[in-house]
């Protein structure tokens, strides 16, 4: 709405320009004395709404994480002692919901931690050794750290890998077996223990172990991978048995260790002539089509056969 004071003292003063700029200066800080003050929250917020931003991008920095931080270092089990061989040769063992499990390394001991371990699954109560023939497919019997605590691992799907804790110190078992005489099916098996994820490469050695013939790496490892799930669980004859033992002196088998990111490893047999497979305590044979891509993948591999006792 027009201010009709305004308009009055324009219209006088129209005739002289200069008097006219005079009485507008004047009329307009006449205007501005006689607005409203300045309400205090429209005050408040001019000053605080800048600090207010500049404190957020302080908080941002301090709580978002940059783009240039890099990732935590996966988990490493370092062996703090080396096994031991049994004095009466009984391999050590133990026995946790319905499978069978050997211990890491003939029983070494590793620097596990409370953050390594999750729900208990009970007490190795039972001692193999004692009574084989009654605890050898007993939940919760061990031919080795019996009395020790079995615990699920964060890292590890428990039908691959458990610890067990034992007189201040912890010990991994991976499985090998059922114990109700059912076959492991090596893709279930490959899939549990999530090798496609976990290994980082893979060593061709000879059948004791003690060559490296070859490294298989990156892309290659997936390519073999897709060979071994296809072996099947096989009942073997005595006649392919005595083949096995020809092959393994004659240095036809070789030994394939999965080493992990975890800084622990796999190991398994084939004898790619034979289109078999050992892994843990199960045989597999292979089919006929991929046989023949396994025995090429070997076919420029030598060993020595292992010496006649």
């Amino acid at each position: 709405m027009r201010n009709e004071r305004f308009l009055q003292a324009y219209d006088s003063l129209r005739p002289d320009p200069a008097a006219r700029e005079e009485m507008l200066a004047r009329i307009l800080s006449s205007r501005e004395a006689e607005a409203p003050p300045r309400p205090k929250r429209q005050l408040l917020l001019q000053r605080v709404l800048p600090a207010a931003c500049a404190a957020a991008v302080l908080l941002g920095i301090f709580i978002f994480p940059q783009s240039h931080t890099s990732e935590p270092p996966a988990t490493v089990f370092h062996q703090v002692a080396p096994g031991a061989d049994s004095p009466d040769g009984i391999r050590k063992t133990m026995n946790c919901n319905g499978l069978r499990y050997t211990f890491l390394n003939n029983g070494a001991s590793y620097d596990l931690t409370a953050d390594d371990l999750s729900a208990s699954l009970g007490t190795l109560e039972y001692d193999i050794q004692q009574d084989p023939k009654r605890y050898s497919k007993a939940d919760l019997a061990a031919s080795f750290a019996v009395g020790g605590t079995v615990y699920q691992m964060t890292a590890y799907d428990p039908a691959f890998r458990l610890a067990v804790e034992w007189k201040g110190q912890y010990y991994i078992a991976e499985c090998v077996d059922t114990l109700d005489g059912q076959n492991l099916e090596l893709s279930t098996y490959f899939e549990t223990a999530d090798f496609s994820d976990t290994v980082e490469l893979v060593q061709i050695c000879d059948h004791a172990g003690q060559s490296v013939l070859r490294t298989i790496s990156g892309d290659k490892i997936q390519g073999l991978f897709s060979l071994l799930v296809q072996a099947a669980p096989a009942e073997l004859t005595n006649e392919q048995y005595q083949a096995i033992a020809h092959a393994q002196n004659s240095g036809a088998s070789y030994q394939l260790l999965f080493q992990l990111k975890d800084g622990t490893s796999y190991h398994l047999y084939v004898i790619p002539p034979l289109s078999f497979v050992s892994a843990g305590d199960n045989r597999y044979l292979l089919p006929d089509e991929t046989a023949q891509d396994l025995n090429t993948m070997f076919s420029d591999l030598q060993q020595f056969p292992l010496p006649m006792g």
